[in-house]
């Protein structure tokens, strides 16, 4: 497997473990509040807090990927050889480490066809066209 195979893996199971357990620190929360701590156990209640667990993970991925976007057209980020590099000032610096993660390829494509200095180098000198 590639290397960037494993880190896409990872990246995956971090969100998701993550969002697990917000979502259930939230249905505890709820339970508690409710004086059912019981309730926890039900069937109902762990499908709920799976299903809530899946639509955080969605709203982050997408999150990460409006980051992501917003700081390319900053020209916050950049690539040298094989590493991202994440100017300090950007807001939500780890969405835009999150999401290159999540997409390793297809952000590092993305990032380079929106760099002027790669769309320079891709002109056709004048005179040899």
């Amino acid at each position: 497997m590639q290397s960037s195979t494993l880190v896409c893996l990872r990246a995956n199971a971090v969100l998701i473990a993550l969002c697990i357990a917000a979502s259930d620190a939230a249905w505890l929360t709820v339970c508690g509040c409710a004086g059912h701590v019981n309730a926890l156990e039900s069937t109902a209640v762990r499908l709920a807090t799976l299903a809530s667990a899946a639509g955080i993970v969605l709203v982050v991925r997408h999150v990460a990927k409006l980051a992501f976007d917003a700081a390319r057209a900053a020209r916050r980020i950049a690539w040298t050889a094989d590493t991202l590099v994440i100017d300090g000032t950007c807001p939500g610096d780890w969405l835009v480490q999150l999401h290159v993660e999540l997409h390793p390829a297809g952000s590092r494509l993305s990032a380079t066809h929106a760099c002027p200095r790669a769309a320079a180098s891709c002109r056709v000198p004048r005179g040899r066209a």
